[in-house]
């Protein structure tokens, strides 16, 4: 279908060009009434605000509800209940603290039976190449492998760890598990929150990790119990909701596996060890980045990248234990490779000498199965795929290699050894060529189908067909990334403290959705919503298309329970700036459509065609 022109969000001017990455999604809203989820950042769709409902895609009988408006309760809020297994539910949980081992019991062959899983997750400051390494960085690489020791790149730093591991450790249960994880702050100046990245929560939406929205956060010194069950299998994780503490190490892989699988036949290992967490770092803790210097030695770019927590001594003092996973000829592996990042560098994963078959991404969002060269990993990008053992036996490699201008080309690598190999490592093997080859996830690409290497997301075709849409309610939201820069003189201006980053040197700016910059509210929205003063809501004067300056406050969307929504998402960035991206949490989406504008002229009329 060709459009004739892209309108504006507010209907009146035309879209600034730029890498504008447009992508089209449709998301089915049946959470449940009350049931509230949060964007990473605020949203709100000016033209739903300014027009009819019949305009806006609602049917013309249908009143949309004000995006400000509190929601009016008219039942109780949802409980959450439990099954029990071993009798009451206070049996159950004392039963799996004494006697079921998370770690330990329930990383099995799924059979069909649920378990309740109990994880203990201590939150603490920690050190890299601390006092549990003794004389790793002296060169006694056994020291390297002690239990509690955590390399890294090799910098000492201080880190926030959860049971002194990097990455957290891996959680690995089947399809029906109940979860119960008591999260132990033991920091002695940080809350802390634990969200469990692509799980919907359905029934279990206070669980959801987001603090002040569905609930408070998790005060030093004290323990906060999540419990739900895990109803979908697949490729997840989870990460700590507060500030950057995921950037410095309060993240860790979430596998769900289930009795049966579709695509089972592609593959004859799914083991609890193939799991490949992709995590970037810098020599210094996360929150010294915050809010930059306006120096250009000292940019928010990562320093290494890390695959499984180890990797290459980032300045090639000494060597390092790299991660290794083991394979044998003949056989076909299924990977789960996990986008644990936090700053924005896309990263290309390849295994060496081997092509991967991709088959799922998110979660376990299937697809038909894709043979590629290269899968990209933004943050929170989560990608199976299954490696055929046929090469001679021997060691390869894994490369996590970030491959835009601004990230420096880092590159870091993991060991993928052939059973019966006696071949010494290369401890520090040089990089591949730049030459990606077939793209899983190409970022900045047009996404035309005449370009057989660069495959988007939108070029792949699900397993299964999205549901019609009958009676019911239809919205568009449209949703547009920028940011705002600051003219130094008002954001100095004596008496006011506004927030800034600052990226590199002299671009001091703050991030926006339909020019909003998000702030969290005074008290969970999901429970004490009532309780958020009118003063923390975005006021309408911010959705005005003539605003001088963008609004900094609390902002939310209210959409009739049952409502398919047509998100419609733009980039207006530089493009070949930072990619972004866009996570919504409790919901997967069906992606129709994503593509580039293909003029950077802000004056220039665009067309646009999608298909």
């Amino acid at each position: 279908q060709q459009y004739e022109q892209c309108t504006a969000i507010n209907g009146s001017r035309m879209i600034r060009p730029g890498k504008v990455l447009v992508v089209v999604l449709a998301v089915y809203v049946a959470a449940g009434e009350g049931q509230f989820f949060s964007l990473f950042t605020s949203m709100l769709n000016h033209r739903l605000n300014n027009t009819t409902p019949a305009q806006a895609g609602f049917p013309a009988s249908t009143v949309r509800p004000p995006s400000q408006a509190r929601p009016t309760q008219t039942t109780p809020a949802p409980t959450t209940t439990f099954a029990p297994l071993l009798g009451n539910d206070s049996e159950t949980l004392v039963a799996a603290q004494e006697s079921l081992n998370g770690f330990v019991d329930c990383v099995r062959p799924c059979d069909g039976r649920p378990r309740t899983c109990y994880y203990r997750l201590h939150v603490e400051r920690y050190s890299v190449l601390g006092g549990a390494c003794r004389n790793c960085a002296f060169g006694t690489t056994s020291d390297c492998l002690r239990p509690q020791c955590v390399t890294a790149n090799g910098a000492y730093r201080a880190m926030i760890s959860v049971n002194r591991q990097l990455p957290a450790p891996a959680i690995q249960v089947c399809r029906g598990d109940r979860i119960v994880a008591d999260v132990v702050n033991a920091m002695p100046d940080e809350s802390t929150t634990i969200h469990w990245h692509g799980f919907t929560q359905r029934g279990y939406q206070y669980y959801d990790g987001v603090p002040y929205v569905t609930q408070c956060p998790i005060l030093p010194g004290t323990t906060f119990r999540y419990i739900f069950v895990a109803e979908e299998a697949g490729t997840f994780f989870y990460h700590s909701h507060v500030g950057i503490q995921k950037m410095d190490g309060l993240a860790g892989a979430l596998i769900v596996r289930d009795r049966t699988d579709s695509q089972s036949n592609l593959y004859t290992n799914d083991q609890p060890d193939h799991v490949i967490f992709i995590g970037d770092w810098t020599n210094m803790p996360g929150e010294e980045y915050l809010p930059g210097f306006n120096n250009d030695n000292i940019v928010q770019v990562p320093d290494s990248m890390l695959i499984n927590g180890r990797g290459m001594h980032w300045n090639a003092s000494f060597n390092l234990p790299l991660s290794e996973f083991r394979v044998t000829r003949g056989r076909r592996y299924r990977f789960r490779i996990i986008g644990g990042t936090c700053m924005t560098c896309a990263v290309a994963v390849r295994f060496q000498g081997h092509r991967v078959i991709a088959i799922s991404a998110d979660g376990n969002l299937k697809y038909t199965p894709t043979t590629v060269d290269s899968v990209i990993v933004n943050s929170a990008d989560r990608f199976d795929v299954i490696l055929e053992a046929n090469q001679n036996v021997g060691n390869y490699y894994i490369y996590a290699q970030t491959f835009q201008d601004f990230c420096n080309g880092i590159y870091q690598v993991a060991v993928l050894r052939y059973e019966g190999s006696n071949s010494a490592i290369n401890p520090r093997p040089p990089p591949l060529s730049s030459n990606l080859g077939v793209q899983l996830n190409a970022i900045n690409s047009s996404c035309s189908a005449t370009n057989g290497n660069e495959i988007c997301i939108s070029n792949l075709r699900g397993v299964t067909s999205a549901p019609a849409i009958g009676n019911a309610f239809y919205a568009y939201l449209f949703i547009g990334f920028d940011f705002f820069i600051y003219n130094d003189d008002d954001l100095f201006r004596p008496g006011t403290y506004q927030h800034y980053d600052e990226p590199v040197r002299g671009r001091r700016v703050k991030s926006l959705i339909n020019n909003v910059s998000f702030a969290f509210p005074p008290s969970p929205m999901l429970t004490q919503f009532n309780e958020i003063p009118p003063s923390a809501l975005c006021s309408s004067e911010c959705y005005t298309p003539n605003i001088q300056k963008s609004c900094s406050c609390t902002n939310f969307y209210n959409l009739p329970y049952n409502t398919i929504v047509n998100m419609i998402i733009y980039d207006f960035g530089d493009i070949d700036g930072f990619a972004h991206p866009f996570h919504l949490h409790g919901y997967n989406f069906y992606i129709i459509s994503m593509g580039r504008f293909p003029s950077t002229d802000p004056n220039q009329r665009q067309r646009c065609s999608t298909s």
